[in-house]
């Protein structure tokens, strides 16, 4: 059964895996799976793959991601080190969105290091909250550094805080299943 999104679109940021051979297939990540269950309902969701995704950079993350329309009533979604990467780029283009959704967002390197640092690299305002209409960020028993970096996201952000149990860092190894039915009910409850 098709619905009418209030989104334009909907666009699924995956995160940064610590190397090439630790890249989760697709077939596993949750995002995927979320994106298959909007398309089914009506939605236009998709799941770029960005490139380098171990080694992630700014600038290559940003041409890519520009390829896809971001208007006042798009979606975002991101985890991990694409939701740092969703909230450096609505505040650095200062475009707003709807409705913004970070699971287990990252922003503290987890080393000295840590590849994904490109893209922890920019300054949380005192109040970003400006940048969506709606600000929801996904948690659970998490690693270390990314609750240091919820913490960040909670002050710099105002976001309504969902904490889930015993799902880590929302990985398929860690939760077993590639189904995230908390996240679906989030953007479909809300239409």
């Amino acid at each position: 059964m098709t619905q009418k999104s209030k989104y334009d679109n909907v666009i699924i940021l995956h995160g940064c895996p610590p190397n090439e051979q630790t890249v989760t297939p697709k077939n596993n990540r949750w995002m995927n799976w979320l994106a298959e269950k909007l398309n089914e309902k009506g939605f236009k969701a998709v799941t770029p793959d960005l490139p380098t995704s171990w080694e992630p950079k700014y600038k290559d993350w940003k041409k890519e991601f520009e390829k896809y329309s971001v208007t006042h009533d798009t979606l975002l979604v991101g985890h991990s080190c694409g939701a740092a990467f969703l909230v450096r780029w609505l505040l650095e283009t200062k475009k707003k969105v709807k409705k913004l959704i970070l699971v287990a967002p990252a922003k503290v390197p987890e080393t000295e290091n840590d590849t994904r640092k490109d893209l922890y690299n920019f300054e949380l305002p005192s109040d970003g909250s400006h940048i969506a209409d709606e600000i929801v960020v996904f948690t659970s028993n998490d690693f270390p550094h990314h609750l240091k970096s919820l913490e960040m996201y909670k002050k710099a952000l105002n976001p309504r805080i969902v904490k889930l149990e015993n799902k880590f860092h929302f990985l398929f190894f860690q939760t077993k299943t590639n189904e995230f039915p908390e996240l679906l009910n989030e953007i479909v409850g809300n239409v």
